[in-house]
């Protein structure tokens, strides 16, 4: 299996990116929160990636992160749920917001992505949602570099729905956080973040 790629961005469209490496350059399908994290053409770039492979295809998908990677591949899992699916849902938000609607039971949240119906909707939480983790929840004890992390998480969440970065980092500002970040969730931020959105 392929589980990561970093090379040179050589070209991105909507949905996908190619990544030149050694010589090759590998097509990439990445979810929209991904692509919005991604630096300029030219710039050097890596993600976790996974390899779905089929009888007529081998299909490639990358993630900013390992944790994102693992949401992907818990949705596939899931009866009924194809890579198409899970890429619609991990282009929704960020995955730990995805994992938050799913440890709260947030089936009208999650029926609102595109393709994804009520009765999949319930299937995915009765499947995962005592298996799937918001991240940060079992990284250990909070620090440091876990703050930038969960926080970054939060900006391309909220860049996801349609914010420039400058607008989400101007709400992240905003937000006042008794402690350090990791004692929230990255849905908490964004929801308080939300608030702060400048007009």
């Amino acid at each position: 299996m392929i589980s990561s790629v970093e090379g040179i961005l050589a070209g991105r469209s909507e949905t996908s990116i190619v990544v030149e490496t050694g010589g090759f350059g590998f097509e990439i399908h990445v979810p929209a929160t991904a692509l919005a994290s991604l630096g300029n053409i030219g710039e050097r770039v890596r993600l976790s990636t996974y390899l779905h492979v089929r009888e007529d295809a081998l299909t490639l998908f990358g993630f900013a992160t390992e944790y994102d990677r693992g949401v992907f591949m818990a949705l596939l899992g899931v009866s009924g749920v194809g890579p198409k699916a899970a890429l619609a849902m991990m282009s929704a938000g960020s995955a730990a917001v995805l994992a938050g609607m799913i440890r709260g039971e947030d089936v009208p949240s999650l029926v609102r992505i595109p393709g994804i119906g009520k009765k999949t909707a319930e299937r995915i939480i009765l499947e995962l949602k005592d298996k799937i983790e918001v991240s940060g929840e079992s990284a250990g004890p909070a620090g440091p570099a876990t703050r930038p992390e969960t926080l970054e998480e939060a900006v391309a969440a909220l860049m996801s729905i349609g914010l420039t970065r400058n607008n989400a980092e101007r709400a992240l500002d905003r937000v006042d956080l008794e402690g350090d970040a990791a004692d929230y969730t990255v849905e908490d931020i964004v929801r308080m973040a939300l608030r702060k959105v400048p007009h």
